[in-house]
């Protein structure tokens, strides 16, 4: 699929994606230790690129890259595994561009069983909320930038002006900054051609400056304001590279399974199918709970149980008699 998706502080990019597929195995372990392996498969400027990442800088994992030639294609797989002895795990964080998602598993222990408690969290792109065109052209599948770039360019201006003001968003602060968003909204409105994006980004700062000059602002404000944008630019690049990546998640955990959400399950296997439509709006969560009862100790209980009952009742009868 062909899509142009043209930033504002970003190169003209040309995408045609190439579907990128990630595994991730989960093992836990009854002696509180958790297996994982990642595993992406596909072009090689998209599994290494910057959307989805595999743990790193991990004591003790390892990781491996290799070329699998299919034909005329060749197929870069990435493969990441390891030991982790934490009970709760952030891999990357919720506001950075590449996907972030992170572990948690809690156990609770009682006399006769042991409860796992499993949560995988991945921080949704929010694309839903702060991008509503962009939203839906995903989901209808058009994604003729026209559509929906004039609008994500006046809040990715908004985002890096709130950045810019941080410390200085007085009310009069903040009403100034609507007006100048105001007036980008109402540029980027009148824009039909995909020429006058082109523009845009072959005239960066100038374009700015020529757009901000009936508001007499600081001619330091174009430069600076295309630095604070950078990082909302390339969240949003992120999701957009995340379009046609899929994610497999399998979960094997510890005795019987009493809840979980997984999309299906094989035997003793939990089974997670999503893609990008799961992540445009909030996190995606996937849980599930097992339990280990301890045979040895119910048997030990009721047989106990059993001589108590039976010396009550002797001690009952003897009091009868």
């Amino acid at each position: 699929m062909a899509l142009k998706i043209i930033m504002l502080y970003l190169p003209i990019i040309f995408m045609v994606f190439s579907c990128v597929e990630n595994h991730i195995y989960i093992h836990l372990h009854p002696d509180q230790q958790t297996y994982f392996k990642f595993e992406s498969r596909g072009d090689s400027s998209d599994v290494f690129d910057q959307d989805f990442l595999h743990p790193k800088n991990i004591l003790g994992w390892n990781s491996l890259s290799k070329m699998v030639k299919k034909g005329s294609e060749n197929n870069w797989y990435l493969i990441t595994e390891g030991i982790l002895k934490d009970t709760s795990r952030v891999f990357f964080y919720i506001d950075k561009a590449p996907l972030g998602y992170s572990f948690k598993k809690n156990i609770t222990k009682s006399w006769i069983s042991t409860k796992y408690d499993f949560k995988l969290i991945f921080s949704g792109r929010r694309i839903k909320t702060e991008y509503p065109r962009l939203y839906e052209a995903i989901l209808s599948e058009k994604l003729d930038s026209l559509n929906w770039l004039p609008e994500a360019l006046t809040i990715l201006m908004h985002k890096g002006l709130e950045d810019l003001d941080r410390d200085s968003l007085i009310p009069e602060q903040s009403l100034w900054n609507k007006r100048l968003v105001n007036h980008m909204k109402n540029s980027f409105a009148r824009m039909t051609q995909i020429e006058d994006l082109e523009y845009i980004q072959g005239n960066r700062e100038q374009f700015l400056t020529d757009l901000l000059k009936p508001f007499n602002v600081n001619k330091d404000l174009p430069a600076n304001l295309a630095k604070h944008m950078e990082k909302h630019e390339q969240i949003l690049k992120a999701s957009m590279d995340l379009n046609d990546d899929s994610f497999l998640i399998k979960i094997l955990m510890p005795g019987q399974i009493i809840s979980t959400n997984a999309t299906s399950t094989k035997k003793d296997t939990l089974i997670w199918n999503f893609g990008l439509d799961s992540l445009l709006s909030d996190a995606y969560i996937l849980r599930a709970r097992s339990i280990v009862y301890a045979i040895d100790r119910m048997q030990k209980t009721l047989i106990s149980v059993g001589i108590l009952l039976l010396l009550l009742i002797g001690n009952w009868l003897i009091k009868r008699s």
